[in-house]
């Protein structure tokens, strides 16, 4: 009898040690929180120009937003959404608490209407969709090659479809692009092209429904070029900047402003001081008069700078004019240009020429 009670005893205790393991509370795991943010412009977009430079958003401007994203405490970046966007109002994204989030923005002022476009079949159907600087590698309908971007207005979540030249290290992200014009020509300087770009990195969502601010800066540099009035035949060819431009008895005079879209991340965002903003080029003029006879000045280097107007004077070796005056004002924001910021001059001594 005893020995029936004992093994009772213990089948109980062996129950209740059961039922209170399963009664013990457990901790499922836990996703981590998702977020929606908004994201806005500003910088020097905000800016008020004059007539003839001021910016307006309107529906024909065009934006690319890459973004990037990593746990907050480990790893490398990878990328993470992308999108092309004709409007920066009501963009919104995605996204996960205790990560960290690059934001790069690039944009072209009427884009719609300067850079390269063609359809493009996604799903069964036909879009418009947009060469360089939004060119990408979007995998429509599982093509592996790149090809124009639609223009969705929203957001693509991806880690293998994005924009091209985008890059990522374990701690920066490299941007370098091109820009395809309407002509189906491509460009590293575009003529009277607007160029904003901007980012954010290692931002960190704290609650949803915040609204993200994202500065652009204005990527664009001017070159004005005065041939002297010793110009009074045949023709002066200069070559810069991937450019060919013709001087004449009446016209020698050339001004021009370039977007300039070679890893600005790495180059001109960061500066502050636009100084440091510096970007050799090179000038080479070959003068062809009407007789058959040449000139040839040796190649010459000289520097531009963001927002900044370079002033080039050509001379000519043995003229005893003085030749017109080399300084220009131009507006590019609502702080005036610093008058002849950089002013060369080439051709006044023998050895600037080619013998």
């Amino acid at each position: 009898m005893k020995a029936k009670h004992l093994l009772f005893a213990l089948f109980a205790l062996a129950l209740g040690a059961a039922s209170c393991e399963n009664d013990t509370p457990t901790t499922p795991n836990q996703e981590p929180k998702k977020m929606t943010i908004k994201l806005r412009s500003t910088g020097e977009t905000d800016a008020q120009y004059n007539p003839l430079t001021r910016f307006t958003p309107d529906d024909r401007d065009l934006y690319g937003i890459q973004v990037w994203h990593k746990p907050a405490t480990t790893g490398s970046y990878e990328r993470y959404a992308y999108g092309l966007f004709d409007s920066f109002e009501d963009v919104e994204i995605e996204v996960t608490e205790n990560y960290k989030y690059i934001f790069e923005v690039w944009m072209v002022d009427d884009g719609k209407d300067k850079v390269f476009c063609d359809s493009i079949l996604v799903d069964q159907n036909y879009y418009l969709g947009y060469d360089k600087p939004f060119r990408g590698h979007n995998k429509y309908n599982g093509a592996s090659s790149e090809s124009v971007t639609q223009l969705t207005n929203e957001f693509t979540y991806a880690s293998d479809r994005y924009f091209i030249g985008t890059y990522s290290g374990v701690t920066s992200i490299r941007w370098d692009q091109y820009f395809k014009a309407k002509d189906g020509k491509e460009y590293t300087y575009p003529e009277n092209v607007d160029f904003y770009y901007g980012r954010v990195g290692d931002y960190i969502p704290t609650e949803d429904g915040v609204t993200l601010s994202i500065y652009l800066k204005r990527m664009a540099f001017g070159i004005k070029v005065i041939v002297g009035d010793y110009l009074d035949n045949g023709k002066i060819t200069l070559s810069t900047l991937d450019y060919k431009y013709t001087f004449t008895p009446e016209n020698r005079v050339l001004e021009k402003t370039y977007a300039y879209m070679d890893g600005p991340s790495n180059f001109w965002y960061t500066k502050d001081d636009l100084s440091e903003t510096k970007q050799s080029m090179s000038f080479d003029f070959f003068w062809k008069k009407d007789d058959g006879t040449t000139v040839d000045w040796k190649s010459f280097g000289a520097y531009f700078y963001r927002l900044k107007q370079t002033v080039f004077t050509l001379d000519y070796y043995g003229e005893d004019e003085v030749l017109g005056g080399n300084m220009f004002e131009i507006h590019y924001e609502d702080t005036p240009i610093e008058e002849g910021y950089k002013s060369y001059r080439n051709g006044a001594d023998q050895e600037d020429y080619n013998w």
